[in-house]
């Protein structure tokens, strides 16, 4: 069954990049870089919301932001169609404010979170992070520090970033 799973995924992310325009020529994306399949599905079993900074401050232009990661209950809303408030809003620093990116999929599970969306700008933004569980618990119980509680990458368009994220606490 396991193996059917990820045949189908297969399939999802293949036809996902069939439709694929805007300079990314056809066929040319691996599984693994294919965006995430156009759904929204969530696997937690504990609480892994919260406001996410960038470790040390502030980020370059194009570059991550901000991360906020709703409550279990907002992905089940969002996984049912209501579109109220989105369970995940990335920003991206720029000149211009910080817009959040349109959020087109994601899945987040205990360990990791992959989403794909749209920048203001229209470009395509990708990100994976691993989530490290003991880090955050640490963070949380001192009410936010600069300890790294998710790494991994943001690609905006062509370029791509390092991203290590810390659970931020509010001023």
């Amino acid at each position: 069954m396991r193996r059917l799973g990820g045949i189908l995924l297969c399939i999802a992310a293949l036809a996902a990049c069939e439709g694929r325009e805007g300079g990314v020529r056809r066929g040319t994306e691996t599984a693994e870089r294919a965006p995430v399949e156009a759904a929204f599905r969530h696997h937690l079993s504990g609480d892994v919301s919260g406001q996410y900074r960038p470790v040390g401050g502030g980020a370059a232009p194009g570059e991550l932001a901000g991360l906020f990661v709703g409550q279990i209950a907002a992905f089940e809303a969002w996984e049912r169609g209501s579109r109220a408030g989105a369970p995940l809003i990335l920003t991206l620093a720029g000149s211009d404010g910080s817009p959040p990116v349109s959020l087109q999929a994601y899945e987040i599970t205990d360990d990791r979170l992959r989403m794909t969306g749209t920048a203001a700008r229209g470009e395509a933004v990708r990100l994976d992070l691993r989530i490290d569980q003991g880090a955050l618990a640490t963070a949380r119980r001192n009410l936010g520090d600069q300890t790294p509680v998710m790494s991994g990458a943001v690609q905006v368009g062509d370029r791509r970033f390092p991203v290590s994220l810390t659970w931020w606490n509010g001023d």
